[in-house]
């Protein structure tokens, strides 16, 4: 009997989730991640495993991962990491300065791929600058997804040779996706300095890497299990959610809100970056930083649980909103040093709990416009309306705000279940063929939890507010800009 197991390498947590080929879901475990390191995602990961209904031994395990993208470990020649791993939203912004100027820079924009300041070039070039003599004695270079899977794979103190990556994950390090089989874009990695024989070969996602070897595998239970090449989280989400054909539109509203698009054609546009699609074409993506905002905002500031501060925001009833216009440092715009910010806030004789509601909704107001503002710019550029949205992560969990979405994107809202293992495990089953077709494997594996219908009413009270949101989120740029 198959069994498909997915590991989720995440930035707050890691997760396990077992399903048979019908999708039922088997065994599921999760664990908080305390702090960045190797050796707390290795304990982390144990924990995560169920004592229960763990596939046995002799069962057909299919295994793959998904994690955060941008994420690198510098390695040595046996899989050791020799520093800390450089976090995907960290950022080197004097490095990036410094590469930024580079014509290779704008050519491979002009490929689809943009490098910003919290990707992994400007942080491995500071670790170069800072730290030579270490730095030569860095072997691999890996996104999280590739090392956690080598580490089951590789028994310890075995030496890693040809070693690979999936060309979702190797994507923010700078990668050409022009061509069919994604290449390097060696330009980028010579003006930077980065050595390139020190980067993995990049694969398609779902090619089969090996068996579980290693002492780590054995001790989670997945020893002999299948391994196959996984994906970035936002694009293992994509699929789902079933970004599966052209036009499929979908996001993902965790701390980052990660919007998908499957599209046949590429079209560069600054607010854009684009993925290879597993199979075929490409997918449109961005990814804002969105609900971190909200739960640093209601934590921080207003000394409320972000469960609660949601309460105070559907509850409220306004007469004036504000306008929260949120932080474009990563999408759209780019702007390492651009923050959030408010606009229209009036002292008005308000409890506490009115004010903070009031504050609340706006932020949510914000971010459902940048949602909106993203579904509007893909139907304009590739010239195609959007029928619905496809939307799963921690984000979803409110009603209300499910209900706002589908109001003011005036199309219907489908949550699907969080299902991130599952994503990244359908390339590798079609590559078995456990399923006679993208579609059958799309319905045997994903699951619809609710869906959301716009209600005119309330898309009609928000559309001015929408409209005056859009245009003056650009003037906020730009004036973020005058020292």
């Amino acid at each position: 009997m198959v069994r498909l197991v997915g590991l989720d390498l995440g930035t707050s947590g890691v997760r396990y989730e077992c399903y048979d080929t019908d999708g039922r879901i088997l065994a599921t475990g999760r664990s908080q991640v305390e702090e960045e390191t190797v050796k707390e995602w290795l304990t982390s990961l144990k924990a995560a495993i169920p004592k229960r209904n763990r596939p046995s031994d002799s069962e057909d395990i299919v295994l793959s991962a998904q994690g955060t993208s941008g994420t690198a470990l510098l390695l040595d020649e046996h899989g050791n990491d020799l520093f800390r791993p450089l976090m995907y939203y960290e950022k080197d912004v004097e490095q990036f300065r410094k590469i930024e100027k580079q014509k290779s820079l704008s050519s491979l924009a002009q490929r689809g791929v943009s490098i910003s300041v919290t990707s992994p070039l400007p942080k491995l070039m500071g670790i170069k600058n800072r730290y030579p003599d270490m730095f030569r004695k860095v072997r691999w270079i890996l996104p999280a997804t590739s090392w956690l899977l080598y580490r089951l794979a590789y028994t310890e103190g075995e030496k890693w040779v040809d070693v690979c990556t999936d060309w979702t994950s190797a994507l923010k390090f700078g990668v050409d996706i022009t061509h069919e089989d994604p290449s390097w874009f060696h330009p980028l990695f010579q003006d930077a300095g980065i050595p390139i024989e020190k980067l993995p070969r990049i694969v398609p996602c779902g090619e089969e890497l090996g068996h579980a070897q290693s002492r780590l595998a054995e001790e989670l239970g997945l020893k002999g299990a299948r391994i196959f090449h996984g994906m970035t989280d936002g694009n293992a989400t994509a699929l789902a959610v079933g970004c599966m054909k052209d036009g499929d539109f979908g996001f993902s509203s965790g701390s980052a809100t990660v919007i998908k698009y499957a599209c046949n054609k590429m079209k560069p546009h600054r607010a854009l970056y684009y993925h290879r699609h597993p199979f075929g074409g490409f997918l449109a993506g961005a990814a804002p930083v969105t609900l971190s905002a909200l739960k640093w905002f209601a934590e921080r500031i207003m000394g409320i649980s972000v469960e609660k501060a949601f309460k105070l925001a559907d509850r409220d009833d306004l007469k004036q909103e504000y306008l929260y216009f949120p932080q474009g440092d990563r999408d759209p715009f780019g702007d390492p040093e651009l923050g959030a910010s408010f606009l229209k806030i009036w002292p008005e004789d308000a409890s506490k709990e009115r004010a903070r509601g009031k504050m609340f909704r706006s932020m949510v107001l914000g971010l459902t416009f940048l949602e909106y503002y993203y579904i509007t710019l893909l139907e304009e550029l590739f010239n195609h309306e959007i029928p619905e949205a496809k939307i799963t992560g921690g984000g979803t969990r409110s009603p209300w705000w499910n209900k706002l979405r589908a109001s003011i994107y005036g199309i219907p809202v489908k949550v699907m279940d969080e299902r991130p293992g599952i994503g990244a495990l359908i390339p590798a089953v079609m590559k078995l063929k456990l399923f006679k077709d993208l579609k059958e494997a799309q319905d045997s594996l994903l699951r619809v939890n609710s869906t959301y219908q716009p209600d005119k009413e309330l898309g009609a009270k928000y559309k001015g507010l929408r409209d005056t949101f859009l245009k003056r989120w650009q003037i906020v740029k730009e004036a973020s800009e005058v020292s």
